[in-house]
C-alpha cells in the first residue's frame, strides 16, 4: 500500500468543507446515520454505507451528519476521498503527515495510528471502486466508526445490513431547496406552482435543483422563464459546470452521469473479456431502458422478444415492413445456439446497478426519469432514432401473435413501455413510420390490457395498411378486419363491428 511519494510533495490535508448552505430536509437520512453511529457499548467497529445514483445528494448528506453530531461523538473525523486507489493512499498519508505519525508518513503508520485510537469516524467518499478496495484501507480493531458513500450498492458487503439508498427529494423539500438556492423569498401560489413544475422536471435531483437555482440566481431569471429556457435547452443547461451551485460538486448534473458511461465505456473496449461483455451488455440496455417508461422494465420482455425473434425467423410475412428486421442476436442476447443468454443479460444489468444507473425491486427494474432524459440527450439525433426504433421493435417482438393463449399479466406490464416509446417516436419523427408486425401485436397487447380507443387507432392503421399494399382479399387484411371488428364489440360499437364481421365472412 505504501507509496512512492515523498514527505516533502504530499500537500497538506485540506480542513473538512461544511455542508451547503441550501441544504434542506433528507431527515430520514441523518435519523438512520444517528441511529446507527450515536454512543453505545458496542465491541465492533459501526459501518453503514449511503448509495444510490450521482448527484443525489449522498456526500452532503455526511457533511451535515457531521456538523450535526461529529464534536459531539467523534475525537477525530477522518474524509478519504475514496474514488481512487491513488486517492485513498494520499488521504491515509496527508493524515499520518499531519498528526506527525511517521517519520516518513504511509497509509500504513495512518491505518495503524487510527486503530490506536477511539470513538474516531472515517468516511470513504464516492467509494466506486467496489467493496474490495475500501476493506483494504479499513482500520484494525473494534474502534470507530467507518461511513461509506457510493453509487454501488455492492458495497453493502463491507457494510453488512447497515445501508441504506438515497434516492430523489420529495417535491417539498425540493420546492424549499430550489427556492433557497434562487434565493427567491416569495411563498405566493404562483411561485409555488412555478416551483412545482420546475422540481418535476428536474426530477426531484439535489444537484440538479441546486444547478437550476444557482443559475436563476446568477442570471437573475424567474422560476417560469427558467423552465420556459429549460424546455429549450436542457442538455446545455444540466452540462453547464459554470453553474454547479453551492454544494461546489465539481462535476455538472449530466456531467456525474457521462463519466459512468466513459468508464462503461473504457470497460467494453478492455481485454478483460467478461468484464469487457458485462460492460458491452450495460451500453446496449442503457440505449433500450431510456425509450422505455421507467418502471417495471422486466427482464421477461427480452427473454420473450428473443425466443420469438428465433421462431420467426422461418415464418413468411407479407411485403410490408416488419420491424422484427431492426433486430440482431446481440441486442437480444442470444448466443451463438441462438438461446437467450441470461448470465449475460444479468452480467449488463449488473454493470448499471453498479453505477446507480438503475434500480431494481425483484426481478423488476427501474430508471429515473432525468438520467433516462439524459440518455436520450447524449445521443446524436441519428442515433437517438435508431435506439428508439429498436426498443419500438423489440417490445413488438416480446409479443406473441397468439389469440387464443393471450398472457394478459404481460400485456399489462407491456402496455406503458409502449405508450411511452410512442411518444418519445413523435419527439423524433418517427410518428409516420410503419410497420406491419408492431401494429398488429401492439393492437392485441392494448385490447388486452383494455385500452381499446389505443387498439382501435392501431388496428385501423393495420387495416388501411393492408387494404392499401395487399388487397382487400387478402388474408392478413382479413385478419386486420376481424381484430378491428372485436375491439369495436370491445367498444360498443356494435353496427361498425358488424359491418367489419359480414365483410369477412363474405371474403
Amino acid at each position: 500500500m505504501t507509496s512512492n511519494v515523498s514527505t516533502s510533495q504530499i500537500p497538506p490535508l485540506a480542513p473538512l468543507r461544511p455542508s451547503s448552505v441550501f441544504f434542506t430536509g433528507r431527515d430520514t437520512y441523518l435519523q438512520a446515520l444517528k441511529d446507527h453511529f450515536s454512543p453505545k457499548s458496542v465491541s465492533e467497529t459501526k459501518r453503514f454505507l449511503l448509495y444510490g445514483m450521482g448527484g443525489i445528494g449522498k456526500t452532503q448528506i455526511c457533511l451535515k451528519f457531521i456538523e450535526q453530531y461529529g464534536k459531539k461523538w467523534f475525537s477525530d473525523i477522518f474524509w478519504i476521498d475514496a474514488s481512487s486507489e491513488e486517492t485513498i493512499e494520499l488521504c491515509l498519508r496527508q493524515i499520518a503527515q499531519k498528526y506527525k505519525v511517521d517519520s516518513t508518513p504511509s497509509s500504513e503508520s495512518a491505518l495503524q495510528w487510527i486503530s490506536d485510537r477511539n470513538d474516531w469516524l472515517m468516511v470513504f467518499d464516492n467509494a466506486d471502486g467496489g467493496y474490495q478496495l475500501v476493506e483494504k484501507f479499513i482500520p484494525s480493531g473494534n474502534g470507530g466508526g467507518i461511513l461509506i458513500t457510493s453509487r454501488d450498492k455492492g458495497l453493502a458487503r463491507t457494510s453488512g445490513s447497515h445501508s441504506l439508498e438515497v434516492i430523489e427529494m420529495g417535491e417539498e423539500e425540493a420546492i424549499g431547496m430550489l427556492l433557497k438556492s434562487a434565493m427567491i423569498n416569495d411563498n405566493s401560489v404562483n411561485v409555488t406552482l412555478a416551483a412545482q413544475k420546475l422540481v418535476a422536471a428536474l426530477g426531484c435531483v439535489p444537484l440538479a435543483i441546486d444547478q437550476a437555482g444557482a443559475y436563476m440566481q446568477l442570471c437573475g431569471c424567474e422560476l417560469d422563464y427558467y423552465l420556459e429556457l429549460f424546455s429549450k435547452h436542457r442538455a446545455k443547461l444540466m452540462s453547464d459546470q459554470e453553474f454547479r451551485g453551492a454544494s461546489l460538486y465539481k462535476y455538472s448534473t449530466y456531467g456525474t452521469w457521462e463519466i459512468c458511461i466513459e468508464e462503461i465505456k473504457h470497460r467494453a473496449e478492455g481485454e478483460n473479456s467478461a468484464q469487457s461483455f458485462a460492460a458491452q451488455s450495460a451500453l446496449i440496455l442503457h440505449n433500450i431502458f431510456a425509450f422505455l417508461h421507467q418502471d417495471n422494465i422486466s427482464g421477461e420482455m427480452f427473454k420473450n422478444a428473443a425466443q420469438n425473434f428465433v421462431k420467426r425467423k422461418g415464418e413468411k410475412t407479407n411485403s410490408l415492413p416488419q420491424s422484427v428486421s431492426l433486430l440482431d442476436s446481440k441486442t437480444l442476447f442470444l448466443n451463438d445456439d441462438e438461446d437467450w443468454d441470461a448470465l449475460q443479460f444479468q452480467a449488463g444489468i449488473k454493470v448499471l446497478l453498479s453505477f446507480s444507473l438503475i434500480r431494481s425491486n425483484g426481478m423488476l427494474y427501474s430508471v429515473h426519469p432525468l438520467i433516462q432524459t439524459w440518455s436520450r440527450d447524449r445521443l446524436l439525433v441519428a442515433n437517438r432514432s435508431d435506439c428508439c426504433r429498436k426498443s419500438r421493435a423489440l417490445l413488438a417482438c416480446a409479443v406473441k401473435l397468439d389469440y387464443d393463449n393471450i398472457n394478459y399479466r404481460f400485456c399489462a406490464l407491456l402496455a406503458p413501455h409502449i405508450r411511452t416509446n410512442s411518444e418519445h417516436a413523435t419527439q423524433c419523427v418517427l410518428g409516420d413510420e410503419y410497420y406491419d408486425d408492431e401494429n398488429a401485436r401492439f393492437g392485441l397487447v392494448f385490447d388486452t390490457a383494455g385500452d381499446w380507443n389505443h387498439a382501435e387507432e392501431l388496428d385501423s392503421e393495420a387495416l388501411n395498411a393492408r387494404e392499401t399494399t395487399l388487397g382487400v382479399d387478402h388474408p392478413d387484411t382479413l385478419t386486420a378486419m376481424a381484430n378491428l371488428a372485436a375491439t369495436y364489440v370491445n367498444q360498443g360499437k356494435w353496427k361498425e363491428a358488424e359491418s367489419l364481421q359480414v365483410k369477412v365472412m363474405e371474403a
